[in-house]
């Protein structure tokens, strides 16, 4: 009997090597062209879909001592590769242990399993007078134990301050089948690393109040001035979220939803406001001050209530090609227009959420074929706004398999140097989603990483990749 018999068949139902169900877990939300895809090992030898914490600690066992390779995955609605295998191996998909645990309504916390979906976490703390402080826009998909994982911040940031602000205490399953509670500063290190330290079964959220929105919406004809409104709007208007689009991203809403553009130039700016907070009157003269016009109230609540599912915008592609970063809010309008300079031959469009500190996560979008033969040499222009941003004071947003070669400046020398430290006490053997710390190796230079590579390339790369227009058919 196999090692990969003997799992399978210890661990029972939940465990599969078939052959059509593996193929479903060699990849997640991202399109990545197939001669990056064929550098790593990403089809798993085996799915294990548990549904209990002793699922996962026998999954981890075996694994540890059989030598297989493990990748955690919830529902992998991200693209950065973290819930992809890089050297085979089990996939332990977590989407199943997907249980609200308890609700303590007094102190506004919930422990709840990894794979809960936001959404329906949304929707079973409601009857708690209880609602999310924090979620992703891909809430009715994305799950809260993947989104601690790749580390994210959202709707509700504003206030509230990304997914780590927000979890009060995590379990955590090791390669040995232990258990441990972490709390405070003991849970950093799990944060971003997408389960390359250990699998985590539990999390305990905070919690918010529930309470209905006040919705504004206001059009400014300019970056620096919609930014402007958003600093006095942190300082002065205690905002639950805010969001920015640019014209270009509401025009591929328009398309793909098909309807009008909101905005025909210009920038879009969105707040939500506990409702005990609002006053109509402040937010309008803010918006004046930064020379702003104050949008109708049912497109302000259009744009909360499609606040989710951004990347819809595809629809209007076929594909879209997409910048991810932080940016210091005050340099949010310079960063910008040096994008839309670099890139003068794109159709550009711009999502932006602003976060508790004056920062701003901020998601590019250029439309693409990823059919066409030219799109492996065109995608080198979504790490043009990144590498722009950097010159801003500016920052990659999660690093996953794609981006671990810049998992030092995206987690901080301090925490990498920690996550490291304990990668090599915990798992000497790379056991634990291999390839999500430093980037998988090349399979015939295997002290050459492949995420190494994908940077180094894509700088070269990107002053050819910016006259590679893509030019969409009209429509017939």
């Amino acid at each position: 009997m196999t090692n990969l018999q003997a799992c399978v068949q210890t661990l029972g139902e939940v465990a599969t090597s078939d052959s059509q169900i593996l193929r479903s877990y060699d990849h997640d939300l991202g399109e990545m062209p197939g001669v990056l895809m064929a550098m790593v090992n990403h089809t798993p030898q085996l799915v294990v879909a548990a549904r209990t914490v002793d699922d996962v600690r026998r999954a981890l066992e075996l694994a540890a001592r059989h030598g297989l390779p493990v990748t955690p995955r919830g529902q992998a609605s991200s693209g950065y590769g973290g819930a992809i295998p890089s050297k085979g191996g089990m996939v332990l998909d977590l989407s199943n242990m997907n249980r609200l645990l308890s609700v303590d309504a007094v102190n506004a916390t919930v422990d709840v399993e990894p794979g809960v979906i936001w959404e329906h976490l949304s929707k079973a703390l409601a009857p708690h007078g209880l609602d999310n402080r924090v979620c992703p826009t891909s809430a009715p998909s994305s799950t809260v134990g993947g989104w601690f994982a790749m580390g994210g911040v959202g709707i509700g940031s504003l206030r509230h301050g990304s997914i780590r602000d927000n979890v009060l205490e995590i379990d955590v399953a090791g390669l040995d089948g232990s258990v441990h509670t972490y709390s405070g500063d003991e849970m950093e290190v799990f944060h971003q690393t997408c389960g390359s330290l250990g699998v985590v079964t539990r999390l305990r959220l905070a919690c918010r109040k529930a309470e209905a929105m006040a919705l504004f919406a206001a059009w400014f004809p300019s970056a620096d001035r919609a930014s402007g409104f958003l600093e006095g709007a942190e300082r002065a208007l205690a905002p639950y979220s805010a969001s920015v689009q640019s014209a270009g991203y509401a025009s591929m809403r328009g398309q793909a939803d098909g309807h009008a553009p909101v905005i025909g130039d210009g920038f879009l700016v969105s707040l939500a406001i506990p409702r005990s907070d609002a006053d109509e009157t402040a937010v309008a003269r803010l918006a004046e001050e930064h020379c702003g016009k104050p949008l109708p109230r049912d497109i302000a609540e259009a744009e909360w209530n499609g606040r989710y599912y951004p990347m819809r915008i595809k629809k209007a592609g076929p594909s879209a090609l997409v910048g991810e970063f932080y940016i210091p809010l005050e340099r949010f309008a310079a960063c910008w227009n040096d994008i839309v300079t670099a890139l003068p031959k794109d159709e550009l469009g711009l999502e932006a959420f602003a976060v508790r500190g004056g920062r701003m996560a901020v998601l590019i979008y250029i439309l693409d074929d990823a059919g066409t033969l030219l799109y492996p040499l065109r995608m080198a222009k979504a790490m043009i706004p990144l590498r722009i941003a950097a010159r801003h004071g500016g920052g990659g947003y999660a690093a996953g398999m794609w981006f671990a070669g810049m998992a030092k400046r995206i987690f901080g020398e301090e925490k990498f140097a920690h996550a490291k430290a304990r990668k090599d006490a915990l798992d000497p053997h790379g056991l634990l989603n291999p390839g999500k710390l430093k980037g998988p190796g090349l399979p015939f230079l295997p002290f050459v990483s492949l995420s190494g590579l994908i940077l180094f390339g894509t700088a070269v790369i990107a002053p050819l990749s910016a006259r590679l227009s893509y030019t969409r058919p009209k429509a017939s």
